[in-house]
């Protein structure tokens, strides 16, 4: 398994080609950090050093310093292997034909076996045709201001609305309860990855749990929980959620909410200890009193809380 800092000087490598020509206009910026969810398990922690890269231009001596540092981290084929899969889902596809993409690849892999630094030129080009090319999904409407706040502070409502507007289907929530549903499925998600995997009966809970909590369509909230299924995989700021949550709810939606969590926990066997330490976490950033998070915990049979 690569380490955590070879992965995360990769996405930081990657920021840097993207400001190549001094330039990341604020479409390709949106189209660059929705590409950055292809390095695999970013944490929260992580996901904001990567965004250090992205307020200011990255110059070449700290571009060559990045690439320095990516070259001699590759310590085995593993690691070298990460390097060409991310770039494949980075740059590959679109227009570009399969004989020069072929190419591409070819130099790139040359590169990186050889440690040379033809890596940022012949990586740059295709890197920042690549942005071009997904920026244009973010014309009209989508180039507000407010866009990259979404995708900071609650990514997963960004995703549902880019997804409908691609599809040309309207929300049926209003704008409102989208934001607050999203962060709520953030929060789920949290729990239910706990243990580093996400059941179909932790997934159907979750599902039931905005159905019945918020009266979201059933396609809709199908829809929201698999996002945040995927995205809980490249990590979620849990401050930046219930943050977030506690604007748009009141204390009533956050008591119900916390039975909610408890159920989803419950929903694969039994509720697991770290399972119950991580609702434990989320009550108390939520602002509820210890007795609202016992209660709600008290709804979950005693036999199946671990024995806690």
């Amino acid at each position: 398994m690569p380490q955590r800092d070879f992965i995360l000087d990769l996405g930081k490598l990657m920021v840097g080609i993207a400001w190549i020509d001094g330039q990341l206009h604020q479409a390709e910026l949106n189209a660059l950090k929705e590409l950055m969810f292809v390095l695999p398990d970013i944490s929260g922690e992580e996901w904001m050093q990567l965004e250090l890269y992205m307020t200011h231009p990255v110059t070449d001596a700290e571009r060559q310093t990045l690439l320095e540092r990516v070259l001699s981290s590759m310590r085995s084929s593993k690691d070298q292997q990460l390097v060409l899969q991310t770039l494949s889902r980075l740059v590959g596809g679109g227009e570009t034909p399969q004989s020069s993409e072929a190419v591409f690849f070819e130099q790139i892999r040359q590169d990186i076996e050889g440690r040379r630094t033809g890596f940022l030129l012949h990586l740059s080009g295709p890197l920042r045709r690549t942005l071009r090319r997904n920026a244009s999904r973010y014309q009209g409407d989508s180039l507000r201001e407010d866009r990259m706040e979404d995708f900071i502070r609650n990514t997963i409502y960004f995703q549902l609305t880019l997804e409908m507007q691609q599809q040309g289907h309207p929300l049926t929530l209003t704008e409102t309860e989208a934001r607050k549903i999203c962060l709520a499925a953030g929060l789920m998600a949290h729990v239910a990855w706990v243990d580093n995997h996400v059941c179909h009966r932790e997934r159907e809970a979750m599902r039931l749990g905005l159905e019945q909590l918020w009266g979201v369509p059933a396609d809709e909230a199908q829809m929201i929980t698999d996002m945040s299924h995927a995205r809980i995989m490249h990590g979620l700021d849990l401050v930046r959620l219930t943050r977030g949550f506690c604007t748009y709810t009141t204390m009533e939606e956050r008591r119900a909410f916390l039975r909610c969590l408890f159920a989803i926990a419950n929903a694969a066997e039994q509720t697991s200890h770290a399972e119950i330490e991580a609702i434990r976490h989320i009550a108390t950033a939520l602002e509820l009193p210890h007795r609202e998070f016992i209660d709600a915990k008290l709804t979950i049979p005693r036999h199946e809380r671990g024995g806690l």
